[in-house]
């Protein structure tokens, strides 16, 4: 009986120490009304079926997993999926490799292709490490990124940690730093 709680202990210890191991970030473009949003669509990326580029993962598996967390945590907080002139796009990477990426203070970042987020203000260099799930929700009348949140650390010794239960909690951790409701009166 002794062994099996020494298991449980050091397994749960793991665990712990692997949830540490994540870390979650998010930005939100100030003076952003947020109660106006209460549909959203997938970015094109999402939708097809390759990632191109070379700093992204290229496994629909996993594209498939986080597609369902993250639409899952959408749901979840009221939001409808809507395919025709939804008010938000929601569109995500996964680095495989570390890389800087361009973005700007309080309004944003456009890496993702120009013709999907546009943004102003000051540019900033942004620092991303291979494992890292970015999430960016982009207004569809500005075209402007109006928040991003990022749980970077995903890792194992085999490279991406594609375990569903690992994925699922680092969407959870970013979709905690994102305070807003669509089914909030």
């Amino acid at each position: 009986m002794k062994q099996l709680f020494f298991i449980a202990v050091l397994g749960l210890a793991a665990t712990l120490t692997q949830a540490q191991n994540v870390t979650v970030n998010s930005e939100t473009k100030p003076n952003t009304d947020f109660s106006r949003y209460k549909t959203y669509a997938w970015a094109s990326q999402v939708d097809s079926k390759l990632d191109p580029g070379y700093y992204f993962l290229n496994d629909l598996v996993l594209k498939k997993q986080i597609r369902e967390a993250v639409g899952f945590a959408m749901d979840g907080r009221g939001y409808k999926l809507k395919r025709q002139a939804p008010d938000l796009i929601v569109n995500f990477r996964v680095f495989d490799k570390p890389t800087t990426i361009k973005g700007y203070t309080g309004s944003g970042s456009n890496y993702f292709s120009s013709s999907e987020v546009q943004t102003l203000g000051d540019e900033k260099d942004i620092e991303v490490q291979a494992g890292t799930i970015l999430i960016n929700l982009i207004d569809t009348k500005t075209s402007q990124a109006v928040w991003q949140g990022l749980a970077s650390g995903l890792t194992s010794n085999n490279g991406f940690d594609r375990q569903q239960g690992k994925i699922r909690e680092a969407i959870n951790l970013i979709f905690n730093k994102y305070p807003y409701r669509a089914d909030k009166l």
